[in-house]
């Protein structure tokens, strides 16, 4: 059996990399032969229960099966929408909507499978329901058809991306990941910050940052630096619930951080129109601002708390490390440079995973031999199953909105709920997207959202870049936003620390990544777009706006604040980081403000503590 899933998941790597830069296939082709492969392994992978029984091999089969007819004879109807099916093509939309249901509650948990189910029921009630959702109503047939076979549903963008961009960077990942890249990013970041004030915490801040080259998902970032970076920040003076929040705020990043950022930034791209270089372009000042503002918050704590970094003779070797693995880098600069000058997506990630392969020969210590490319490849697809199949099961949701019309009414009502106000339709769109994020997967929640959402932001002036980024980064950071943080409470599992104290601290720590999106809305020179002027005076107003909310979050400026000063300091950081002139010069009027108070706070402080130690 593990030899079935071996090599079918081994055929499955070379396919995707065969087709990422050698030879190409029809758009449904290839996605049904992703659907196929993933779908043949995954029932065997996460079975019903702790051991495979009967049931798992048969919906194993029955996705070979289905995924077999669908490649016999998609040529013949795609995107041929029929009223009435034949009964051997009902029988197969059945299978295969169960299929995908059960796959997604097997890889996802519960909520996804159970919203597909909802859309499916809504389908059907639509006469019944008031208001915009009402709608005429479809026979089963209908829905099948076009959920099974068209490119409207299940084999839709949302796959068809997961079967082109995703799996490739996924790949990536996993041969760098087998090369010890994992190992060299937290070695390097350890070298580099361990030392300094609060040194652990940053560490971890910087290892979860390189980390987003290897892995887009969060928990898989907890899981790999947590079980290294937890420890030492508990050994430093954080509490466990710091600790833990500290590492989910670090590995949340991952998904935002360019250049292979998480699945779902593959389909803004396409959803937008535009290159993934040019998205990692916009996306780079925000991921950035998202981890400067971490740092901040964590050097004010060390502050506040009066801790000091590792002693010289604890650390890695900064050269040493450098020495050691400095060469994989080369395959990931050359990633970053063929993305940003316009090269098609899939050869750039397809030549720089050969160039790592064969880089990676240069040293012992990276060096990976024939099981071990192998291996890694098998891992690749093992790790790109949980997102292909969030997407064939949003597939299933976008074909039922596109069918009943629902995305144009809720762009119409989200617009006549917040009576034209853009900052009004932001906040809802936000909390849309922290509510789906509860149970959703980032991918599921952004294909919604892109759907029902964006469309009526860009309707009301939004640019569709802003729009969607904006939709995107609430469906990352959902994962550390209560009540349900799953970054949060998976690192509290490593940490021993209480789930609900570390997200609430999760949440803290990671404030400014509820802000930045609003801001880039209506500053888009955070995107990078605009004058050369415009931009740099945009980023650096921006930098000092951080800085005063990390001051205002960790409650510290020259000494610790009481709560109406960091509330004041708060704000002056909101209106600092939106680009004007007047409010640029409020919030630095605030600071001064603060900073006068906060000086005079701790000089009379220290001439306490004098007097004190003269008696």
């Amino acid at each position: 059996m593990e030899i079935f899933i071996g090599v079918i998941a081994l055929l499955g790597g070379l396919f995707h990399l065969y087709t990422g830069g050698i030879g190409t296939f029809s758009s449904m082709t290839q996605t049904a032969t992703h659907w196929l492969i993933i779908f043949s392994i995954v029932f065997l992978l996460y079975p019903k229960k702790r051991q495979r029984n009967i049931l798992d091999w048969v919906f194993a089969l029955s996705s070979i099966v289905i995924g077999v007819y669908i490649l016999m004879t998609w040529m013949t109807r795609v995107n041929r929408v029929s009223p009435i099916l034949p009964t051997i093509e009902f029988i197969v939309g059945v299978v295969l909507i169960v299929l995908v249901l059960e796959a997604s509650r097997r890889c996802t948990g519960n909520f996804l499978a159970i919203t597909c189910l909802l859309f499916l029921v809504y389908a059907k009630v639509g006469p019944y329901l008031p208001g915009i959702l009402r709608h005429k109503g479809y026979s089963w047939h209908r829905v099948l058809s076009v959920l099974s076979f068209s490119e409207t549903g299940i084999f839709g963008n949302a796959l068809n991306i997961s079967a082109t961009f995703v799996v490739l960077f996924v790949l990536f990942g996993s041969v760098l990941n087998a090369s010890n890249g994992g190992k060299l990013f937290i070695d390097i970041a350890y070298a580099m910050t361990g030392g300094s004030r609060g040194g652990p915490a940053k560490t971890a801040i910087l290892s979860s940052l390189m980390m987003g080259t290897i892995s887009g998902s969060p928990v898989a970032n907890v899981v790999t630096t947590g079980t290294f970076t937890i420890p030492l920040m508990k050994k430093a003076g954080y509490s466990s619930e710091e600790a833990c929040a500290v590492e989910a705020v670090a590995s949340t990043g991952g998904q935002i951080m360019p250049p292979i950022m998480g699945a779902a930034a593959f389909l803004v791209a396409e959803y937008i129109g535009i290159s993934y270089g040019e998205l990692c372009k916009a996306a780079f000042v925000p991921a950035i601002l998202y981890y400067i503002a971490l740092f901040f918050i964590i050097d004010f704590i060390s502050l506040k708390k009066g801790l000091v970094g590792l002693p010289k003779d604890a650390l890695p070797p900064l050269k040493q490390s450098l020495r050691k693995g400095f060469h994989l880098f080369i395959p990931i600069i050359a990633l970053v440079v063929s993305l940003m000058n316009g090269f098609s997506s899939m050869k750039s990630i397809f030549y720089s995973t050969i160039a790592l392969i064969v880089i990676a020969q240069l040293s012992k210590g990276t060096r990976m031999n024939l099981p071990k490319i192998v291996s890694a490849i098998q891992d690749g697809i093992i790790s790109a199953i949980p997102v292909a199949v969030s997407c064939a099961a949003a597939g299933i949701i976008v074909g039922i909105v596109n069918l009943t019309g629902l995305g144009v009414k809720f762009s119409s009502s989200l617009i006549a709920m917040s009576h034209g106000n853009v900052p009004a339709a932001l906040f809802l769109t936000m909390i849309a997207s922290i509510i789906l994020g509860c149970g959703l997967p980032t991918t599921a929640v952004y294909i919604i959202l892109a759907s029902l959402a964006a469309p009526a932001l860009i309707q009301m002036g939004v640019t569709p870049l802003a729009a969607h980024l904006f939709v995107f980064y609430f469906g990352c950071i959902s994962t550390i936003t209560p009540p349900v943080a799953l970054t949060s409470y998976a690192a509290a599992a490593i940490g021993d620390a209480n789930p609900t104290k570390t997200g609430l601290k999760a949440f803290l720590f990671g404030i400014v990544a509820y802000i930045v999106p609003f801001m880039f809305v209506f500053s888009p020179a955070l995107l990078l777009q605009g004058s050369t002027f415009t931009v740099i005076y945009g980023i650096i107003t921006a930098l000092f706006g951080i800085y005063l909310l990390s001051a205002s979050v960790a409650g510290y400026l020259r000494t610790s604040m009481p709560l109406l000063l960091r509330l004041v300091l708060f704000a002056g950081g909101i209106v600092l980081i939106h680009y004007s002139l007047v409010t640029d010069l409020i919030g630095l009027a605030l600071f001064i403000f603060i900073l006068i108070i906060q000086t005079i706070r701790k000089n009379t402080q220290n001439l306490a503590s004098k007097a004190k130690e003269s008696t």
